[in-house]
């Protein structure tokens, strides 16, 4: 049994005191892995798919220093709620919110994911996305049981986010020795993506897709920052290697809308 959401909530709260200002060093203010060349492309797709439009109330879960949901609010006449369980990243929020210009409104607060129920209403949310925050959690089915509690009828929740990638055709210790380094250096619990979409089935979601997002993909940003923090994998085997080592996290996306 994994540990409470709590203590996970907890040690993010704590990586992101130690590592907001190296993610803005490295990745602006969107602290996004996969992105674009130019990084408000990336929102303009996103609120593309999720079909996001004047009037509606929205919840960015896990929004950083408030980058994606300050885009949305420049283009679009929308609320957001911006929540994260970093206090740090709350003032570097409130700060890049003071110099926009916005059209839309945004809110941000220090707020746990896994307990939106107890801080919003039922069916309050027209949208709900995470943006490579979900994988912070150990208890992902807390999480989505609460994003159906206060999502509308219908309503939009749209995932990206870094999950386990292929079988590779090498001794699996090396995969695996790979991804925990990479969920204890980074804080992260990277999973199948098959656990993900079971509980989104189990809570009464209906699929629209889950694939890798279709979009022109830059990870220069992420796969710097993964090799300055994190280390370097030099193996002798034959197997799947790129220039950096070999393939064993994948990007996905997925769109659902709460059924029942």
């Amino acid at each position: 049994m994994e540990q409470s959401s709590h203590n996970s909530t907890e040690k993010v709260g704590q990586y992101y005191a130690e590592w907001t200002d190296r993610y803005l060093e490295s990745f602006g203010t969107y602290f996004q892995a996969l992105q674009t060349t130019e990084q408000e492309d990336l929102m303009w797709y996103i609120a593309d798919l999720m079909h996001l439009g004047n009037g509606m109330k929205v919840l960015d879960a896990g929004c950083g220093v408030g980058g994606p949901a300050l885009s949305l609010a420049k283009r679009f006449e929308v609320q957001i709620e911006g929540i994260t369980i970093s206090d740090n990243q709350v003032a570097y929020a409130e700060e890049n919110k003071a110099r926009a210009e916005l059209r839309g409104s945004v809110n941000f607060s220090q707020k746990d994911f896994h307990l939106l129920d107890e801080y919003y209403p039922e069916n309050h949310f027209d949208i709900i996305y995470f943006l490579e925050s979900l994988v912070h959690s150990n208890d992902p089915e807390r999480v989505i049981r609460a994003v159906r509690k206060v999502l509308k009828p219908q309503g939009v929740l749209y995932i990206k986010d870094l999950f386990k990638g292929p079988r590779n055709p090498v001794d699996p210790q090396y995969v695996e020795y790979a991804i925990q380094a990479t969920n204890e250096q980074f804080c992260l619990h990277v999973r199948e993506m098959g656990d993900i979409l079971n509980l989104l089935t189990q809570y009464g979601f209906r699929l629209s897709f889950c694939r890798t997002p279709e979009v022109d993909q830059n990870f220069d940003l992420g796969n710097a920052f993964t090799a300055k923090y994190l280390f370097q994998l030099k193996m002798d085997q034959e197997g799947p290697w790129t220039d950096e080592g070999f393939i064993f996290l994948h990007w996905m996306e997925v769109l659902a809308h709460k059924h029942y």
